[in-house]
């Protein structure tokens, strides 16, 4: 999907983005590979809520195929475009991590859809898939909710699991098996990029409540946390 809007990567006009105060929001941008249409729906309800597991492979392709297009951006333009990225150091992205679901959801589905997209991109671009967030209460199904409600009920439902601060240490000195007791230690140069991983982008809310979580270690590692989003759909 060709993106119209920067910021959360819609292909037409977006009345999210030009609100007052979304500049203020704690990510980068979003990246969708495709709009969320009525075949897309089905493809996702087979995956998603009936457990149709094949389709978890073309939609881990039509993600990777649509990072790829992300890095190449980000790489040409991204240092003029609000990362916080200095010098001509390349852009790349350190760890991936998922969008958590509820227990409730995956008693319910038996799987996290978005953490099996996530395992499956990280592994094709090589970099490390960490936990690092939990849902802390149940919500319900945001797709029946409007703006408002949805932007409110996304308040206190994510945190950070209890290793969340020396996962991101480690990230940022190149490696697991640092820990921070470890003194002198080299680490990256840059911002440390995240790039969280869901299935579909609707209003911004969710990815931005995990992205407030990550970056409130910024004086753990030290350095810039930035978050990038990637979602298989965009609404």
């Amino acid at each position: 999907m060709k993106p119209k809007c920067w910021r959360c990567g819609r292909g037409i006009g977006c009345p999210d983005c030009i609100r007052l105060g979304m500049n203020e929001r704690s990510f980068i941008l979003n990246r969708s590979a495709v709009t969320y249409d009525t075949q897309m729906r089905e493809w996702l309800a087979q995956y998603k809520y009936r457990g149709n597991e094949r389709y978890a492979p073309l939609l881990i392709e039509m993600m990777l195929r649509v990072y790829t297009l992300l890095h190449r951006e980000a790489n040409i333009h991204l240092g003029n475009k609000g990362s916080r990225n200095s010098g001509n150091i390349p852009w790349s992205i350190h760890a991936v991590t998922s969008v958590p679901v509820s227990e409730e959801r995956l008693q319910e589905r038996g799987f996290n859809q978005a953490e099996v997209l996530a395992q499956g991109l990280a592994l094709r671009i090589k970099v490390p898939c960490v936990r690092m967030l939990e849902r802390r209460r149940h919500t319900d199904k945001q797709s029946f909710k409007s703006r408002m409600d949805r932007l409110k009920d996304m308040e206190g439902v994510f945190g950070a699991l209890q290793d969340a601060p020396d996962v991101l240490w480690s990230i940022s000195r190149q490696g697991v098996e640092h820990t921070r007791s470890q003194v002198g230690t080299s680490r990256i140069r840059g911002p440390l990029r995240i790039l969280l991983v869901d299935d579909i982008y609707t209003t911004g809310s969710t990815i931005n409540a995990c992205a407030q979580v990550l970056r409130r270690y910024e004086s753990i590692v030290e350095m810039p946390i930035e978050i990038y989003s990637l979602t298989w759909a965009r609404s």
